[in-house]
């Protein structure tokens, strides 16, 4: 996409895994950071799931959850989460109060429930419509670029919203911190869901770099044809 540069970030064990082994965090926000990227696209379901880790029930909003953050530090980035079938109702709240996220933008569908729009006008969350069933991925980051002047967004998905950028063409760069652990047999491949052309996806290494702890930095550039 034209003046907007979407960097695929995430962690992985040596055989492909993104869950099912404790990554390390320290290094993964570390490498994150130095990308300066202006938003991060978070996946609803991703979101959901890391929610619920903490929070089988979420807590209850408070006054203070209708608000847009003011007061947020700098290093704060914005998150654009689209989310057609609201599964984030009453739980967005968790995520604006944590401290790393700026706010959220929502991207919609035309299919979306009304009852989940009021949710978000009630709350004061930017969203926007941008597809008819699903969100249509493409015109959503390019939308949030012109809108918020993004240039660079970074995404941390799980295996459904990355295949998904893959597949359509919108990862410009792979980044992949690799932990010296093998998961076996319930391993969840990052890659598993992803209908790459024939030959496979071609990738131009940009770098390769041993961190502490045996840990492996991979950087690809994605060969677009």
């Amino acid at each position: 996409m034209e003046g907007i540069k979407v960097i695929m970030h995430n962690a992985i064990s040596l055989d492909g895994s993104i869950l099912h082994f404790e990554p390390n965090l320290g290094l993964f926000y570390h490498i994150a950071s130095g990308f300066n990227a202006e938003m991060v696209l978070v996946g609803s379901n991703t979101a959901r799931t890391g929610i619920e880790m903490f929070y089988p029930e979420p807590p209850q909003e408070e006054a203070s959850d209708y608000i847009k953050p003011l007061d947020k530090s700098q290093y704060c980035v914005q998150w654009v989460i689209p989310d057609s079938k609201g599964i984030l109702k009453r739980r967005l709240h968790v995520l604006r109060r944590y401290e790393h996220c700026r706010d959220i933008v929502v991207l919609l569908a035309e299919s979306t429930p009304s009852s989940y729009i009021k949710y978000l006008e009630e709350r004061n969350y930017d969203h926007f419509v941008v597809g008819h069933d699903n969100v249509d991925l493409r015109k959503g980051l390019e939308l949030v670029s012109q809108r918020y002047g993004v240039k660079t967004i970074t995404t941390d998905a799980g295996v459904t919203l990355t295949c998904q950028l893959l597949e359509q063409g919108l990862v410009d760069e792979i980044s992949l911190l690799v932990s010296p652990v093998i998961v076996g047999n319930i391993s969840v491949n990052l890659f598993s869901k992803l209908h790459s052309p024939s030959g496979g996806l071609k990738l131009e290494m940009v770098k390769q770099e041993v961190l502490e702890n045996d840990h492996l930095w991979l950087m690809y550039r994605v060969k677009h044809e």
